[in-house]
């Protein structure tokens, strides 16, 4: 079998895959052997199609046994994925030290994680998704999935926005707390909320440098006009997350380092992006300067927030 139509993407994503089901007949039943082949464009997508079988086979199994059919399954769960992200904040917990401190920054950076994809899931719902979810992925962080393509560029800044933007309305209030409790004489509470002010708004600052793949990539893409705008804006947004890094206390050489990793992943990931069926709509000149303008205050808002983070902190 082959793929000859989508409702969502170019028959180009499909032109490499094939799906074959064979059977054959032994004693007292049938043998049935799935076959699927693709370009599967990385280990991720492999192993997703990996578990994707899997699970065809455990429903087709089901069924044969008893007739019935059980839609989804346990990894999209939300109990799995509360389990997935207890299970990656004991995965992290080594990294910070095996002490309760490194209990703390690990399930903080988890928290991080949760809150960030939790703001493109509310994106997704505000521009009129009725279903989006997200799949937490234990030490790779995780992705929030609408429940039907876009439609707009629009759309897609706005989305892409949106998990940086949910945390920059938290960041401030987490600092005020922060003050408020080291006013009231406190000592743990104090640095503990520094320290999840501090990541939150390194982690979402990160997510806006203009890699292809990244948040701030692919607002980039959407609102600028050409490939000379688009060149220029990421030249400036990642030369401001630098400086940032830079006042933040961080040393040259690992912001050297930062900035040509950064440079690499995006011309390495350049062009990789899956055509969609359908054009999406253009963006109204009104709605760039919007989004332009949101972009620059989430990254000023987070920016803040590290430097305050870090003068906390240090």
């Amino acid at each position: 079998m082959r793929v000859v139509e989508d409702t969502a993407l170019d028959a180009s994503f499909w032109k490499d895959y094939r799906e074959t089901a064979e059977l054959v007949r032994e004693d007292g039943g049938t043998r049935v052997t799935l076959g699927w082949t693709d370009r599967y464009r990385g280990v991720a997508f492999l192993v997703f199609r990996y578990f994707t079988m899997r699970r065809e086979l455990s429903k087709l199994q089901r069924w044969a046994l008893t007739g019935q059919y059980r839609k989804g399954g346990w990894f999209e769960h939300p109990l799995s994925q509360v389990g997935f992200a207890v299970l990656s904040a004991l995965m992290l917990w080594p990294f910070f030290g095996l002490h309760l401190g490194g209990l703390a920054l690990a399930s903080i950076l988890t928290s991080v994680v949760a809150l960030h994809e939790l703001g493109h899931m509310a994106a997704f719902r505000l521009m009129g998704h009725r279903k989006a979810r997200m799949i937490f992925i234990p030490l790779l962080g995780g992705i929030a999935i609408g429940g039907r393509p876009y439609n707009s560029r629009f759309e897609v800044a706005f989305v892409a926005l949106m998990g940086a933007g949910f945390s920059a309305f938290l960041v401030p209030i987490v600092i005020a707390a922060s003050a408020l409790a080291g006013g009231g004489g406190h000592k743990a509470a104090p640095a503990l909320l520094a320290a999840l002010a501090g990541c939150a708004a390194l982690f979402n600052i990160a997510n806006l440098v203009p890699v292809w793949k990244f948040d701030g990539g692919q607002v980039l893409r959407q609102i600028c006009p050409g490939p000379v705008a688009l060149a220029l804006a990421s030249f400036f947004l990642l030369s401001a997350f630098l400086a940032v890094g830079w006042r933040a206390g961080f040393s040259s050489g690992f912001l050297l380092a930062a900035g040509a990793v950064f440079s690499i992943l995006s011309l390495l990931t350049m062009g990789s992006g899956v055509k969609p069926r359908h054009e999406l709509e253009p963006i109204r000149t009104v709605d760039r300067f919007a989004i332009a303008g949101a972009l620059l205050a989430v990254f000023v808002i987070h920016g803040c927030g590290i430097l305050w983070a870090s003068a906390q902190l240090l």
